[in-house]
């Protein structure tokens, strides 16, 4: 008791306060321990169940992690196991947490085992191999200190362990320290995690199905048929009219096959959506199938915010933040009478998408929070006069009201410019580990025969986050990082903005934890 209450740095009538007894402050520690290991490891592990190969790279990289394997906790698990025979709440706690953790590893070893059609290898097996090698190496953790401790050394022998088993699905390690867990944020994430395959997978699993993303605006619709199709990094959105005049975003694939129902970006359907592939054919809303099988189409989220539509993947079980609609970010509504001036432009990037919206964000000042804690905002009163465009454009606008520029970063991925002459949305969504698509999609307030695309022209040289230029110093970034391994800035340089994005992701992302890249070098 008296090492307790000294660790605690609390009286001891305050311990005694709370528990009754010497027995009941050890259940209360095991029920601690067994919590926290199923917070920290269980629960992420468990949301990457779909992509196996990812979940148990994550799996072995948290169970060996040091928060969870540290000698001192290693060693209290082994001495309450040594008494469970003898006390059954122990035993109920420890043995609760071991069939958790061996049902999850057999679940995922039976994935994989699926995905790389192998059904003559025995799950029960490799599952019970794959647990063996871990708990030989906490055995291991728990007579040593932890300097003398080579967790990289320990989580390559598992990883060996399942290569053997599964050759090509698990590449071989690189000596790169895994991101291990932490709800913490630092200022600063390992290089390695801008081109890191799990990482990717992950932010596609975790982030984006839940991220509204501008898929368009009404305008472009205006009548019953009228359909826009948009890639939202992870669904094919089919945004069509319906005939009482109802908009409804659909996914855009045929159920009998994963191919688009609609291959052009625009395009009005005449009466009903038509799979001339298989037969099958939709009313406009997508719920009242015909032919082979009666199937729906599958129905996406869809908001809107005075005609600016918003769409993501629909996923019943949101978290109260998730379930907000895109209207609060909006302290001021969007410009009236918005119509689209030109196609979407697209462009492939060698730049991880977050290097790319770092680079956004370094260049923000005078930032303000929105409502919603995944939004910032920063102004500019006027134009700056000080370059060519910057006196030229208040003379092209000068028939439209003055509103300032508004520019407005919505996680994970966008950005919003609003301007007297329009809004431009700018997007960038992850294609691979290491590379992404930009899209800019730009709207206008301003006829045809007042200089639009004159004035977008001016516009975009003022506001440059789409400019090949700026492209290119993102890719150079990501070169710089990944090819010759050096150091990323602290918070970007200093800038708040890039440092409350990359907390957001961590916060976000369980499994992502940023780090000194000083420390991970070492």
């Amino acid at each position: 008791m008296e090492k307790v209450v000294a660790i605690a740095k609390m009286s001891p009538g305050i311990v005694r306060f709370y528990f009754d007894s010497k027995a009941a402050m050890l259940v209360a520690s095991l029920q601690f321990l067994a919590s926290e290991f199923e917070e920290r490891l269980l629960v992420p592990v468990a949301q990457l169940k779909s992509t196996p190969v990812a979940a148990l790279e994550l799996m072995v990289d948290l169970y060996l992690d040091p928060d969870i394997a540290s000698p001192r906790k290693v060693s209290v698990w082994y001495a309450f196991w040594g008494e469970a025979s003898s006390r059954q709440e122990y035993y109920d706690i420890c043995g609760q947490k071991d069939e958790s953790f061996a049902a999850l590893v057999r679940e995922l070893i039976e994935r994989l085992i699926t995905e790389t059609s192998q059904p003559h290898l025995d799950t029960d097996g490799i599952a019970l191999g794959l647990i063996g090698v871990l708990e030989i190496l906490w055995q291991d953790f728990a007579f040593q200190t932890e300097r003398n401790i080579d967790r990289a050394h320990a989580k390559k022998r598992c990883m060996a362990y399942l290569r053997s088993i599964f050759p090509g699905k698990f590449p071989a390690s690189d000596d790169r320290p895994r991101p291990a867990h932490a709800a913490t944020a630092a200022a600063q994430f390992a290089g390695w995690v801008y081109d890191d395959a799990g990482i990717h997978v992950m932010e596609r699993e975790l982030l984006f199905p839940s991220a509204w993303t501008v898929v368009g605006h009404e305008s472009q619709i205006p009548h019953a048929g009228d359909f826009l199709t948009i890639d939202i990094g992870t669904e094919r959105a089919l945004v069509v009219r319906g005939p009482s005049g109802g908009v409804h975003a659909l996914r855009n694939s045929c159920p009998a096959s994963p191919h688009a129902l609609a291959a052009n970006r625009s395009g009005r359907f005449e009466g009903e959506i038509v799979c001339k592939l298989h037969g099958l054919q939709f009313s406009l809303d997508g719920r009242r199938g015909r032919g082979p099988g009666r199937v729906d189409l599958s129905v996406l989220d869809l908001s809107s915010v005075d005609g600016l539509m918003f769409a993501r993947s629909a996923n019943p079980k949101r978290s109260a933040e998730d379930l907000r609609t895109p209207r609060v970010w909006f302290d001021t509504d969007p410009p009236h009478s918005l119509m689209p001036l030109r196609p979407p432009l697209e462009v492939s990037v060698a730049a991880d998408w977050k290097v790319v919206v770092e680079h956004w964000l370094e260049s923000s000042q005078d930032l303000s929070a929105s409502a919603a804690s995944d939004s910032l905002i920063w102004h500019a009163a006027a134009v700056n006069d000080s370059c060519w465009s910057g006196r030229l454009y208040p003379r092209l606008v000068d028939c439209v009201a003055m509103r300032s520029w508004r520019r407005q970063f919505i996680a994970p991925h966008q950005l919003l410019e609003t301007r007297p002459d329009g809004l431009s949305v700018i997007q960038v969504l992850p294609v691979a580990p290491g590379r992404c698509l930009l899209r800019r999609l730009d709207y206008t307030v301003l006829p045809p025969e007042d200089n639009a695309r004159a004035v977008l022209y001016l516009a975009q040289r003022l506001g440059p986050y789409a400019r090949r230029t700026t492209l290119d110093v993102a890719e150079s970034i990501q070169k710089g990082m990944i090819e010759f391994g050096y150091e990323i800035a602290a918070g970007g340089g200093g800038s708040p903005a890039v440092a409350w994005f990359r907390e957001r992701l961590a916060a976000r992302l369980p499994a992502l934890a940023p780090v000194a890249a000083a420390a991970l070098s070492r």
